[in-house]
């Protein structure tokens, strides 16, 4: 299967969804899909407010993420065997311990951080599926548990891609450092923003701050989605 087309189906499909149960709450019922136990004025939901606005919404969001979930997995192990390869080869056949061992233990320090990473990228994707087949509305606890499974793991994920690609960037070996770096802050300032709005609103009830979390979850949502979609640059140089 062409990589393209596997990063194309894993990152179209969720945009898709997120396009979908936003623009249809919003253009028939702005008023009810903003509303909140506050009673203060929004202008934008929350994703789990759009995605349970109505079982239209859950369906279509749930079938779009369904439909994505193999080929995250795909993608998944496209990235581990891309990694694996550009460092299966870095100590030579000679090898000697006391000489290499510095080499080694770093060499073997990255090989772990590959085999994380690729365990964490598939319970961020489990973790996405799970939210997505409980709402909010259907079942709070299976869908917070899914949440904050997808939140945990898409950030120790990146945290984890970021030290393997540095270490590529070093080796002068193929790399989206710079560009997944930034995507990672972002990831990491919108998380932070969304946690802090959340609670003012719990406490507090001020005009749009509810909005402004939402607004925080799509920064962190699409982030995360060309954090992945970044992947294809790399694959590009392997199975294209």
């Amino acid at each position: 299967m062409k990589a393209e087309f596997v990063v194309a189906c894993a990152t179209a499909c969720p945009l898709i969804a997120l396009a979908f149960c936003y623009i249809y709450p919003l253009l028939v019922d702005f008023s009810q899909i903003n509303k909140t136990h506050c009673h203060v004025y929004n202008f934008l939901p929350s994703v789990s407010a759009t995605i349970s606005y109505n079982p239209l919404t859950s369906f279509f969001w749930f079938m779009l993420i369904l439909i994505h979930t193999p080929f995250r997995f795909i993608l998944a192990k496209y990235l581990h065997d891309f990694y694996k390869t550009q460092f299966s080869h870095k100590i030579p056949e000679d090898y000697v311990p006391f000489a290499y061992k510095t080499d080694y233990l770093k060499l073997t320090s990255v090989r772990k951080q590959i085999f994380f990473a690729y365990q964490i990228n598939k319970v961020e994707i489990i973790g996405l599926f799970i939210l997505s087949m409980f709402t909010s509305n259907s079942n709070y606890d299976m869908h917070k548990l899914g949440f904050c499974t997808y939140l945990i793991s898409a950030s120790m994920f990146k945290i984890l891609v970021l030290s393997i690609e540095s270490r590529l960037k070093i080796e002068k070996l193929p790399n989206c450092y710079d560009v997944r770096k930034k995507l990672a802050i972002t990831f990491a300032l919108s998380f932070i923003l969304a946690i802090c709005l959340f609670t003012i609103h719990n406490s507090n009830c001020v005009n749009y701050v509810y909005s402004f979390f939402g607004l925080s979850e799509i920064i962190l949502i699409l982030s995360n989605i060309t954090f992945h979609y970044w992947t294809i640059n790399l694959m590009r140089k392997t199975y294209m």
